[in-house]
């Protein structure tokens, strides 16, 4: 039985990737770093390994115990925002965390397969021109969490260079669904949640007129497995939909799965300074090893605001 372990499987993507793990009859451990109620569901068919990427031996102690056969490398400060105010923990975390992790399987010398998974904010800044965006578009980070993404997808390919590690890099766009928080469409879900419970009045939005590709988090983690067993190594792949949706027409699909009328409006203190008006990625790469996004947008809204009401539910009473 193959030994999968999944670092930062608390999170949104590794929870689902550890119910797909779990389901497919593997042997999955599983890194956590602070609350991990996403994995209650499976916690009594896998192991729950209690690690901080900012600690050497902590990291090397559990690559020498769990001896992986596929790796598929989560952990990370995954919010922007933060970044900007943690810049070290970011770096620590982020660019750190990935090298004691790989250091520690090169000196192992375990064969293992070992999925970093980046991110598409290295691509930066964009025109419209420039979509959709290919996997050779030059990185220009414009945030300490991008540069710790660059950082972690050079060392994805340094060590396999170097060291002939077999490290697949992935570089997800954005990605939604039940469990996700902090991010517009997990936020236009749970504030319409709120306002049905009576907690809020009216459902404060940013900027709905930027379009983003959107995948749903559960047809990610199939795309991860599918690259685990098919990527190139030392190649790069953008896990995308390839489909371009206006924030603006995501709310209106929320809204109309709603049980009440809930007024929105713009709140100034949520527009950013700056935010790319289109960001679309090619998945060409990904899609000719065989993936396709399965879940219709729709189904993930609606699964989505159904995750919040429970959640939103269980905290009022």
């Amino acid at each position: 039985m193959q030994r999968v372990l999944v670092t930062g499987c608390e999170g949104f993507v590794g929870s689902h990737l550890a119910d797909l793990l779990v389901e497919r009859g593997l042997e999955v451990y599983g890194t956590v770093h602070g609350d991990a109620r996403c994995l209650e569901q499976v916690a009594d068919r896998m192991a729950v390994l209690a690690c901080d990427m900012r600690e050497r031996r902590q990291v090397e102690a559990i690559v020498g115990e769990v001896r992986p056969d596929i790796v598929f490398h989560l952990a990370a400060q995954s919010y922007v925002t933060v970044s900007w105010a943690e810049p070290q923990e970011t770096l620590e975390t982020n660019v750190l965390g990935t090298f004691y992790l790989l250091e520690a399987l090169a000196r192992e010398g375990l064969d293992a397969t070992v999925e970093v998974i980046g991110s598409s904010s290295v691509y930066g800044p964009c025109q419209a021109q420039e979509m959709p965006l290919v996997e050779g578009r030059e990185f220009r980070p414009t945030s300490m969490y991008a540069v710790s993404k660059e950082n972690e997808d050079m060392l994805g390919y340094f060590y396999w260079k170097a060291h002939g590690l077999n490290v697949v890099r992935v570089r997800p766009f954005n990605m939604t669904g039940p469990r996700k928080a902090a991010d517009a469409c997990s936020d236009f879900a749970r504030g319409i949640a709120e306002v049905e419970r009576g907690l809020k009045g009216v459902l404060l939005v940013g900027n709905l007129d930027t379009v983003r590709d959107i995948t749903d988090g559960r047809d990610a983690v199939q795309a991860l497995w599918l690259l685990a067993e098919r990527g190139e190594p030392g190649q790069v792949y953008n896990l995308c939909s390839g489909r371009a949706y206006r924030m603006g027409d995501i709310l209106e699909t929320l809204l109309g799965l709603a049980e009440v009328r809930v007024e929105y409006r713009v709140d100034p203190s949520r527009m950013r300074p700056f935010d790319d008006p289109i960001y679309v990625g090619d998945s060409s790469r990904l899609r000719g090893l065989g993936w396709e996004p399965q879940i219709p947008i729709e189904r993930t809204l609606s699964d989505l605001l159904d995750y919040w009401r429970e959640r939103v539910n269980g905290a009022g009473g």
